[in-house]
């Protein structure tokens, strides 16, 4: 929705200039409107209404500021115009997001005596924090990062939503407390100082971590609120706490429930977490890539809208990578309902240039070039008149999407939990659904328990990994950093608690600290650069704790993943996508595009041979070897392209 900004200290003397500059850089995340307060040090508050703050005449020493870039998507009128108040004055508020329960909330506040001169949700965060303090985020459903400035308690509540799907940075010292929601923001507020965090990036080249799994980032000093935490911030005494107000790792599982409920109250909660979500004052798409997660969105925001055309705009990329049979299925989807239909392709736009521009708005390297497909298909979103479009991510992370045939971790969860029978029906099944024999799917299993085994070694799990990069990661760089790296202390947590569930365990790990917070993150970046707001549905905390607490066999069953999520869509999606198992996650051709500029790629590497932490004359030999024959291909290639764009536009810089 927006982009927020915050400074607050005792002793570092505030720049005005420094301050809307890092405001303004990311006029992207709002281009609509802008607005500024500051404090002096008797907490007086003073607004500022011109996007540079060149009315800036303070005498008194200032204390803090809010700067706030916005993107009307609620009352687009000025009466949402942020920081914005509560009537006394004594209550401020800077927010990214969307509470898509506004409308429910604010009736309630009104029955509790409190008046409204808006119909936005800032409004109504502002009214709930009077009512109910810092436990007003248990009220919210949404996505939101938001700083609220209590002046008579002389405190800062920062918040961000459950599961993360809006960011918030921030940077603290002995002198100063920065937040934002880029990271540039706090970089363009130091005069561009900033340092390489090496245990992240370690992690990244060497494992091809998302870097979620901390809340460090890869800049040293600069660190992330994580989901669903709050932050309490003093005022007086310049420091913080931070505490975890919601957890999935909480929920328990359900055992012996009503098959049929499930299904029904998977599909009533989805569906009304899509209606809050088409709450919007602005034109809203979806965005369709023939799977089962978008298929289910873009079905049922046709029964919720009964069939009207112009409000279902749907958004297709579709790639020339072989094998991918998505717009097949996104086709079966469009010929079904009644849509307004877009499409693109991503070999007809793609420019290896433009990699800059898109790791500039992401702020760290990337592992794949998946996400890449996902930044043209926001800019096409937003050439086509839509300013918010549902998205479908968190249901593979919730629902074992990402298990495949031959589903070895599945299988070896029966011989853990012992249910032999159950075992043997379930290769039966699968065996027939696949064409393979059940020898080779017992021969799968045998071989996930060896991993399984050489995971539980920990550090020797991870040596193992590291091992094929011997020669492209620089050696004093590995061995200072593979004592240190973050993604292994999280391994070796997650094998301290012993968990005897390890498809909750692997959703726990995806949800928490690997795939979904890259991915919302990515997401939130590349929607925001075109400015675009990301819904994401089956991100309703409802949702994902009720799919969380659901035992394995409604998960996985009879060689389909995600089985209560197709049960429940029965009458929605067509049989033909509905039962589909070929489905992949986005793929781009990475080795393609790398291949297709290679004199890019070679001038890269070229120009940061003397890189101190990877032996780029051997990745460089590396790639012309890939580009004879694709099968020496590495994506520690991609990895170290992406690497050194980053450290180019940021750290060099």
């Amino acid at each position: 929705m927006c982009g927020i900004t915050g400074f607050f200290s005792n002793t570092q003397n505030f720049s005005s200039l420094n301050f809307s500059n890092a405001n303004n850089i990311i006029r992207h995340r709002g281009p609509d409107d802008y607005g500024y307060i500051t404090i002096d040090n008797s907490l007086n508050v003073t607004e500022y209404f011109d996007e540079n703050l060149e009315n800036f005449k303070e005498k008194n020493k200032i204390i803090g500021a809010f700067g706030f870039r916005r993107l009307s998507i609620i009352d687009t009128s000025k009466k949402g115009h942020q920081p914005m108040s509560d009537i006394k004055k004594n209550i401020w508020v800077i927010f990214n997001g969307e509470i898509y329960n506004h409308v429910e909330l604010r009736e309630e506040l009104i029955d509790l005596g409190y008046e409204f001169k808006t119909r936005t949700d800032t409004e109504v965060i502002v009214n709930s924090y009077k009512e109910w303090g810092n436990k007003c985020v248990l009220k919210f459903n949404g996505m939101w990062s938001f700083s609220i400035l209590d002046i008579d308690n002389k405190q800062l509540f920062c918040s961000r939503d459950r599961l993360g799907i809006k960011p918030f940075y921030y940077s603290i010292n002995d002198k100063r407390f920065i937040f934002s929601s880029e990271i540039k923001q706090i970089i363009e507020y130091q005069n561009n100082k900033c340092e390489l965090n090496e245990k992240l990036l370690f992690d990244f080249l060497a494992f091809g971590a998302y870097g979620n799994h901390s809340n460090e980032t890869y800049f040293e000093n600069i660190l992330k609120l994580e989901p669903g935490c709050s932050l309490i911030y003093d005022i007086e005494k310049n420091n913080l706490t931070t505490y975890k107000y919601w957890d999935i790792e909480s929920i328990k599982t359900i055992e012996n429930s009503d098959e049929n409920k499930v299904f029904k109250k998977i599909k009533t909660i989805l569906t009304d977490s899509i209606k809050i979500r088409l709450r919007s004052d602005v034109p809203i798409g979806t965005a369709l890539s023939g799977g089962l997660d978008s298929s289910g969105i873009v079905c049922l925001v046709d029964k919720i809208n009964e069939g009207k055309t112009k409000q279902n705009n749907v958004f297709t990329v579709t790639s020339n990578e072989e094998n991918i049979r998505d717009p097949y299925y996104a086709n079966i989807i469009k010929e079904k309902i009644e849509t307004n239909s877009f499409e693109t392709n991503f070999s007809e736009q793609h420019n290896i240039k433009d990699l800059y521009k898109f790791i500039y708005h992401q702020e760290e390297p990337l592992q794949s070039s998946s996400i890449f497909g996902s930044w043209y298909l926001y800019n096409f979103i937003k050439s086509s008149g839509i300013t918010v479009n549902l998205d479908g991510q968190g249901a593979d992370e919730l629902m074992g999407g990402y298990y495949r045939f031959p589903f070895r971790k599945y299988f070896l969860q029966l011989l853990y939990e012992k249910k032999i029978r159950l075992f043997f029906k379930q290769i039966k099944k699968v065996s027939s659904l696949n064409s393979v024999s059940s020898f080779r799917l017992l021969f799968e299993v045998f071989k996930s328990l060896f991993v399984d085994i050489l995971r539980l070694k920990g550090s020797i799990y991870f040596k193992f990994k590291i091992n094929p990069l011997k020669n492209y990661l620089n050696k004093e760089f590995k061995e200072k950093n593979f004592k240190k790296s973050l993604l292994i202390r999280v391994h070796e947590n997650y094998r301290s608690k012993r968990f005897k569930n390890k498809i909750k365990e692997d959703s726990l790990k995806l949800t928490k600290h690997t795939n979904l917070p890259g991915i919302l993150r990515q997401v939130d970046r590349n929607s925001m650069a075109a400015s675009v707001e990301a819904r994401v549905p089956f991100l309703d905390h409802r949702l994902v704790e009720y799919l969380f607490s659901l035992p394995n066999d409604l998960i996985l069953r009879n060689g389909f993943s995600k089985y209560c999520f197709r049960m429940a869509m029965t009458d929605v999606i067509p049989d033909e996508v509905l039962w589909r198992k070929d489905k992949e996650g986005f793929k781009m051709p990475e080795y393609e595009i790398l291949k297709e500029n290679k004199n890019f790629v070679i001038e890269l590497l070229d120009n940061h041979e003397d890189d101190r932490n990877l032996y780029v004359r051997n990745i460089k030999k590396l790639f012309l070897k890939s580009i004879k024959n694709k099968k020496h291909y590495n994506n520690i290639v991609w990895r170290s392209v992406t690497y050194l764009i980053w450290k180019e536009s940021f750290i060099e810089h």
